[in-house]
């Protein structure tokens, strides 16, 4: 949805799997000193931009500079806990900005030039768009449960004054017996759609030039049901 100059993200909005399953594994290898593989959560929309008056501009650093022309250019946010950055490119040369805490959230990303010594300030958002494409899948995970199951139980045995430690296997109820359920995951394809504006860093309501793109569909997970817990 579009309203005025903003891109407004429709309410639907569902992250994927893979991603979230790369934000814990990178969570878990930061906390543990391992480093996590900084290619993945990279996205890919192809996509067009506009440049004010049809006239190209350069985006640049101290150390990196950038033609920016009408036409296409290559945007990837790489939404990557371990090395988060917005990599743009013109099919010739390529700026990489390493993204600092806050600057990419789960729609947005807000990059205030002076703080990466850019010429420009970087600023959009994204939707994943349903494509109308459900479909399930099946499968059962590990529970626990209230059930006749065997344990295996420790106890403290005195004779005469001597005590020794005895395990024994107890077959009777238990609160927390072993078991399965099933899991109906239902999933949907998406595409994300981008909108990014370059703007003047001394005069925010000049747009140096606009960015709009589109992923391919990839698969989203939407819902997920479980059944009753069954012991074995």
């Amino acid at each position: 949805m579009t309203t005025g100059d903003r891109f407004v993200p429709t309410p639907f909005v569902m992250r994927s799997t893979a991603l979230s399953s790369l934000a814990l594994l990178c969570s878990v290898t930061l906390l543990s000193g391992c480093a996590c593989d900084p290619t993945q959560g990279a996205w890919h929309p192809s996509g067009r931009v506009q440049t004010k008056g049809g006239k190209p501009f350069y985006l640049s650093t101290k150390t990196q500079k950038l033609l920016i022309a009408p036409g296409r250019l290559v945007i990837t946010p790489v939404d990557n806990n371990c090395a988060p950055r917005l990599e743009i490119g013109n099919g010739t040369d390529q700026i990489a900005l390493q993204l600092h805490a806050g600057e990419l959230t789960r729609n947005e990303i807000r990059i205030v030039g002076v703080t990466h010594g850019l010429s420009a300030n970087i600023v959009g958002n994204w939707t994943d768009i349903p494509q109308g494409r459900p479909h399930e899948s099946y499968t059962t995970e590990s529970c626990t449960t209230y059930g006749y199951c065997s344990k295996q139980e420790t106890e403290k045995e005195c004779h005469d004054g001597k005590c020794k430690t005895e395990t024994h296997t107890r077959h009777r109820h238990y609160p927390d017996c072993p078991g399965s359920r099933p899991v109906t995951i239902r999933y949907d394809y998406f595409k994300r759609a981008y909108r990014l504006a370059f703007l003047n860093p001394q005069n925010t309501r000049e747009k140096f030039g606009t960015y709009e793109g589109v992923t391919e569909p990839f698969e989203a997970e939407i819902e997920r049901l479980t059944g009753a817990c069954m012991a074995y």
